[in-house]
């Protein structure tokens, strides 16, 4: 049977207009300030806020996909500066652990025994293991942009974004610690920030 060149030519492109309807569409996690979220902390003029994200639905909506079955938690972090000088938001050295293997003094070094560097975690395994469902590059790209970043906060500014914390597969998690380590721009002044989730 003889198709005419743009009779198939037509074919192909709403074909390919109909397979890139099918993208996925992430929904942004609501923009809130840190006194909005479940766990506040304030120090020194900067202000942290923490929510775990545990709902199946919720990381469905903002993620397409259910983080405990991969074995992580992600956490919302909302990060203010009030203060008159601006501050420096170092991820590399926050650090997390079970919130019961603390002592009531916090760490003095993000290395500190049952503390894991946030650096440390293997967000490269989390996105290995998405490839294996669909639309896994879109998906990975969405985990990604909405990691939270280091940065340097001027007077008024705020950063959010996720962090994502390797938990149990299977049952509880309990309670988790993040230190999350301030500095002021330009010092060695650095002060510590302890969430519990």
């Amino acid at each position: 049977m003889y198709i005419a060149p743009v009779k198939l030519l037509t074919a192909c492109v709403v074909s390919l207009l109909a397979i890139s309807s099918w993208a996925l569409t992430f929904a942004d996690y609501p923009a809130r300030s840190a006194k909005d979220c479940a766990v506040v902390s304030r120090a020194l003029g900067v202000t942290i806020g923490v929510e775990a994200v545990e709902s199946a639905d919720a990381q469905e909506a903002y993620f397409h996909m259910e983080f405990a079955k991969k074995g992580f938690l992600p956490v919302f972090i909302v990060i203010e500066n009030t203060a008159a000088d601006s501050v420096i938001f170092d991820k590399t050295k926050m650090s997390y652990g079970a919130a019961g293997s603390l002592a009531s003094t916090p760490p003095t070094a993000p290395r500190a025994p049952a503390m894991f560097v946030v650096s440390a975690i293997p967000i490269v395994g989390m996105a290995a293991s998405i490839d294996i469902i669909p639309k896994a590059s879109e998906i990975r790209e969405n985990v990604l942009r909405k990691e939270i970043r280091s940065t340097t906060l001027s007077p008024g500014a705020s950063a959010r974004g996720f962090l994502y914390v390797p938990i149990p597969k299977k049952g509880g998690r309990g309670n988790i610690i993040l230190h999350i380590p301030i500095t002021r721009a330009g010092t060695d002044n650095t002060f510590d920030v302890n969430l519990v989730i």
